[in-house]
């Protein structure tokens, strides 16, 4: 077995500092619930749709990322287009409202 060099070694550590990591939607808390006025099971699921659902056509958009005007107009047609049932849009529309209204800057 090969021994690497320790300044390879800081440096590749150096590196993978540099890297961007990706942010992801946060998880539900049963803070969240109690601020959004949803059930965490309901966040649960809007959570679980976003996650399985909404990167299949686009890069999924933090909730913070988008006005909360525009998560009503544009939510309706995408959870449409994905096939999702009334109450599963309302779960989604749910989790990303109370996401976005946690998240810092909001």
């Amino acid at each position: 077995m090969k021994k690497i060099p320790a300044a390879a070694l800081a440096s590749l550590l150096l590196f993978s500092c540099t890297i961007p990591v990706k942010k992801s939607a946060p998880l539900p808390t049963p803070a969240m619930a109690a601020a959004s006025g949803a059930t965490l099971p309901t966040l649960q699921r809007g959570h679980a749709l976003y996650t399985s659902h909404c990167g299949r056509c686009h890069e999924p958009q933090l909730p913070a990322s988008v006005q909360t005007a525009d998560w009503h107009i544009v939510l309706p047609g995408m959870a449409w287009n994905a096939g999702l049932k009334k109450q599963d849009e309302r779960a989604l529309l749910a989790y990303i409202l109370a996401a976005k209204s946690s998240s810092p800057g909001s």
